[in-house]
């Protein structure tokens, strides 16, 4: 009795058994043969007293599961992280001194399913005087006596029911969605939400501070709001001043600007180029523009409110009470943005001012504030003594262009009196920096040698420059190399020494089957790399002889009035091939370009030949491999001219890179060892050799073949003539790359005439 009563009487510390002594919790471990093992057996409860099927509660799932119908999985696994949330409110009584009896408090209760513990929370109420928080920290809450054995559940919760939790008794008036959807489905009705009854509190607090406001506070213009709507926001007029009754007067050019934030006005003055004035442009500094001024504003009337009931003499030491309700206050006086418009007349001190014009962002305002339509400029007005017109100003006419330097830079020297260098587009720059169109032409000439001269054309565009460069031929007399600088190349026919900047040759001149004159020479362009293809396929707007649907069209109009015959006639090109496994009706690029000359003539260009030819390929997917005793040769020749010796080192980086499987190394991780290293071998010869090279099954390459293939020393190759890399290699022939099959039933398909003309007949 005297261990117990020392004890506080909260819920834990209270003990059915009052003659009990020994509180001690049973052991988990014990010693066998001075080993600590676990013990097995059943232990038992505090004290050593056995536990009672009472004792120890277990905790079930609700009993609204009828038998044999409650989940499968433990609660803390099927309810993890659900909460059911309840609002309610319980009454707090005061003192005397508060002058209330009680002040409501408003709660939310927290249930969470997982182990049927509660949590009581009070919202933040501002100046409440109560600290708010935590008041009952997530635990499983014992029922009120007699059953204080057992513990609050979920059947205790629902809408207008009262729930004791400690010494506390709490009513529910709502919960949240996700709760009322959860017990429906476990078929409980929950009814609707209750509303919480008036805190006398709060209605005291809010009857204080409403009696702490002034009746009749001073009047104070708020100006913030529309700052903060309308800050940097200017309406722009263009305006004129004709000043030609004075002696000296002329017609000023003015821009009117009204601020929105302020309604404030400024005015610039546009001075023409030499025209005698020594001004600084400020016609009026920005302020609030008077729509009539006869005199200086007295004491109160500048002030934007009215003074009220002068106290004293003179205006030291007087005192002034200002009006509180706003009197005297107005802006009539003042322009604002209603007032100006195309066409008004606005009085800036005395000097009449015609708004004549506006931007674009003032059109949309004052569409969408007034509903304004007419926004035509005026170019002529009426002054009062005489018709004044407005003229545009005409461009300025350039002296001819003397051959010194470029057009840009003869311009640039006309214009302004400190010649500024030519602007270039830096957009165009940094979107198309190093993209470069590329195409083989060979040169067209009287002098038999000069036909047979191949050349690679160039077209830069990030800056419209060309370059051309001819590829030497052993034997043909000629060296090769840069023929033509990077520049930009005018277009023939055209004036060079005219006071207007010629036109240069655009991305759009140069395609397969174009003449063009570069330099006085004349060069016939034969094919493109497929950067170039892929390029203007992709950019079929600007390129339309790579415009697939504009060729289609082209032959479908074609073929319309003889299909049949047609397709009848030169089905003797068709002929049925094997590629990947299956059939496939195709034809030669050699006797589809013959057919679409044959059909069209002259309109029609082996650029569009070809883009047609790319689109319907019928060549297989995986290409052939090269020969690879050619590229061993290639490779060794290279090295041997280069007196490249250098095996050790890369076998040094190999392992370095690779320390726990040097066999095999990926053909990513290959190039960055050839550049590593500085093995003088060109990048399309290293292609090529990625393709001989011997694989795995995950498509990596054995390192002791690419070793071998770089050791002239250990297996000796044929002995090859030189040979141009550049040349041999990377030749520019588009039909290497498309192939030389058509797919003939695709191409037929995708003109589509044969369903057509059918539907068309029946």
């Amino acid at each position: 009795m005297l261990r117990c009563s020392g004890l506080p009487f909260l819920p834990g510390n209270t003990f059915p058994d009052i003659g009990r002594s020994k509180f001690h919790k049973s052991h988990h471990f014990d010693q066998r043969n001075q080993v600590c093992i676990l013990v097995d057996a059943q232990r038992p409860g505090i004290g050593g007293k056995p536990l009672l099927p009472t004792d120890c509660p277990e905790y079930t799932l609700p009993s609204l599961y009828p038998p044999k119908y409650a989940p499968a999985r433990p609660a803390w696994l099927e309810y993890d992280r659900q909460v059911l949330c309840f609002y309610g409110y319980f009454q707090e009584s005061l003192t005397e001194v508060d002058r209330l009896p009680y002040q409501v408090r408003k709660v939310r209760i927290l249930y969470y399913l997982e182990d049927d513990t509660l949590q009581v929370s009070e919202p933040r109420t501002l100046n409440s005087g109560i600290p708010q928080g935590c008041l009952v920290t997530r635990q499983r809450i014992p029922r009120p006596p007699p059953y204080d054995r057992e513990f609050t559940s979920l059947l205790d919760m629902n809408i207008s029911h009262t729930v004791q939790l400690f010494d506390r008794v709490y009513t529910i008036t709502g919960c949240d969605d996700f709760t009322r959807r959860f017990l429906n489905r476990l078929g409980v009705s929950v009814p609707g939400s209750i509303e919480q009854p008036i805190d006398p509190a709060t209605e005291l607090r809010k009857q204080q501070d409403s009696a702490k406001m002034a009746k009749l506070p001073a009047y104070k213009i708020d100006t913030l709001g529309k700052f903060l709507q309308y800050d940097r926001k200017v309406l722009r007029f263009k305006g004129v001043w004709d000043d030609r009754a004075s002696v000296f007067g002329d017609v000023h050019e003015l821009e009117v600007l009204y601020h929105l934030s302020d309604d404030t006005v400024e005015i610039k003055e546009k001075l023409p180029v030499n025209s005698g004035r020594d001004s600084n442009g400020m016609f009026l500094r920005r302020s609030r523009l008077p729509k009539t001024f006869d005199h200086l504003p007295t004491m109160g009337e500048s002030t934007p409110v009215t003074v009220l009931n002068v106290i004293g003499g003179g205006l030291k030491g007087g005192r002034y009470l200002t009006d509180c309700v706003g009197i005297g206050k107005t802006d009539g006086n003042y322009y604002r943005d209603a007032d100006l418009r195309i066409g008004a007349r606005i009085n800036v001190y005395g000097r009449t001012v015609m708004l004549t014009g506006c931007d674009r962002f003032t059109e949309d305002y004052y569409r969408t504030m007034y509903g304004l339509e007419d926004f035509t400029p005026l170019y002529g007005y009426s002054a009062p003594r005489e018709q004044f017109v407005r003229c545009r100003r005409t461009e300025r006419e350039l002296p001819p262009f003397n051959g010194w330097g470029s057009h840009e830079d003869s311009e640039g020297n006309c214009l302004t009196l400190e010649p500024k260098p030519p602007r270039i587009d830096f957009r165009k720059f940094i979107a198309y920096d190093r993209c470069s169109l590329r195409f083989g032409a060979r040169m067209v000439s009287k002098v038999l040698e000069n036909n047979e001269r191949f050349f690679v054309i160039s077209y830069y565009l990030s800056d419209d420059t060309i370059s051309v460069y001819e590829i030497p031929i052993r034997n043909s007399g000629f060296i090769g190399g840069e023929f033509i600088k990077r520049r930009k190349i005018c277009l023939p026919r055209q004036d060079p020494f005219g006071a207007e900047r010629p036109a240069c040759y655009g991305p759009q001149h140069f395609y397969l089957g174009a003449v063009v004159l570069l330099q006085d020479h004349q060069f016939h362009v034969t094919n493109a790399d497929i950067y170039a293809l892929n390029f203007m396929e992709q950019h079929c707007e600007e390129f339309p002889l790579s415009n697939v649907s504009k060729i289609v069209q082209k032959l479908r109009d074609a073929l319309r009035p003889h299909y049949k015959e047609y397709v009848a006639k030169h089905m003797a090109n068709v002929v049925q091939t094997k590629i990947d496994g299956r059939p496939v009706s195709t034809v030669t690029y050699e006797a589809l370009r013959l057919m679409l000359i044959e059909l069209l003539g002259d309109q029609i260009v082996d650029q569009e030949i070809v883009t047609l030819c790319r689109l319907f390929s019928a060549e297989p997917e995986q290409p052939a491999r090269c020969d690879r005793e050619l590229v061993r040769s290639a490779i060794h020749a290279e090295l041997n001219r280069a007196l490249w010796s250098d095996l050790e080192r890369t076998k040094e980086h190999i392992y370095h890179l690779e320390p726990t499987e040097p066999q095999w190394i990926t053909p990513h991780r290959l190039c960055t060892i050839v550049k590593a290293c500085k093995i003088p071998l060109d990048r399309a010869l290293v292609e090529k050799m990625l393709q001989v090279l011997t694989q795995n099954e995950k498509g990596q390459l054995s390192v002791e073949d690419f070793l071998t293939m770089l050791n002239p020393a250990a297996a000796p190759s044929k002995p090859i003539q030189p040979l141009n890399i550049k040349h041999d290699v990377t030749h520019f022939t588009p039909y290497r790359v498309t192939g030389k099959l058509v797919n003939w039933d695709q191409l037929l398909e995708h003109i589509d005439l044969e369903r057509t003309l059918t539907n068309q007949t029946s």
